[in-house]
């Protein structure tokens, strides 16, 4: 099944951190956890989060707590679990204080649960789309870039001009770029390109291809240079689906 949209598959044609990447003075974090349930107990960990979620609606929480499902890739299965638009002052006045919360989920999802790990990731907003997107959107296409050593700043200044592009033809197409702060492998770039609906990753007919927004933005011998310069610093990519779980998230009422 193809499930690319025109950013996506002209994203694969240009391919084939640090531990801290470019970002702005105040880096803006999502803070998430990637928890595997037990083998045979989906049902029990979901029914866990939907009391944790219960729980942080009685502590009066005013932060959200997205849970988000992957499905496919080989993290299918695994729960996606966090904070987003958050700053490292946040961790040290945190609204429920981190001990309660940690006693809350071993009593309802610990003991379900057969992995937890946890990571950072800076949100690079000079670079990023948001469009109308909201972390809310039903699904969402993760493409993760592992980058060479040492060609964070190639690949980083060629997404620039990418965005540059983008900007200047005035392309619908909401993305938006992470940078791994801490927790796996540096020089990893996370691309997350939001769907509202299954039939939203057929693309649309109306939106110009990538290689022909590139072209129009830059001219055709900077599109090439920055298509070879994606080339050049990537050494691997992965792609997953993920799926925005409402009934075990924790949205604050406004």
């Amino acid at each position: 099944m193809k499930v690319r949209t025109a950013f996506v598959a002209a994203v694969f044609m240009l391919c084939g951190a640090l531990a801290v990447v470019a970002q702005p003075t105040t880096t803006i974090l999502a803070a998430l956890e990637y928890q595997k349930p037990k083998n045979g107990m989906v049902k029990q960990y979901e029914d866990g989060r939907k009391q944790k979620a219960a729980w942080h609606k009685q502590q009066n929480d005013p932060q959200a707590l997205y849970v988000w499902e992957t499905l496919t890739g080989e993290g299918t299965g695994t729960y996606i679990v966090g904070r987003l638009n958050q700053h490292w002052a946040d961790f040290d006045k945190p609204p429920i204080p981190d001990q309660a919360d940690i006693d809350e989920y071993n009593k309802v999802i610990g003991s379900y649960v057969e992995s937890l790990t946890a990571r950072y990731y800076a949100l690079m907003p000079k670079v990023s789309n948001m469009g109308d997107s909201k972390p809310t959107d039903k699904f969402a296409e993760i493409i993760t870039f592992h980058v060479k050593y040492g060609k964070d700043a190639d690949f980083e200044s060629a997404i620039a001009r990418v965005n540059d592009a983008a900007q200047k033809t005035k392309w619908p197409v909401a993305y938006i770029w992470y940078g791994l702060a801490f927790g796996g492998n540096t020089g990893d770039y996370v691309l997350v390109l939001p769907h509202k609906s299954w039939a939203e990753f057929e693309g649309k007919t109306d939106t110009k291809p990538f290689r022909d927004m590139l072209k129009d933005g830059l001219g055709q011998t900077e599109a090439d240079s920055v298509i070879n310069r994606i080339d050049a610093a990537v050494a691997s990519q992965t792609a997953e689906i993920i799926q925005f779980r409402p009934d075990l998230s924790y949205l604050p009422a406004k």
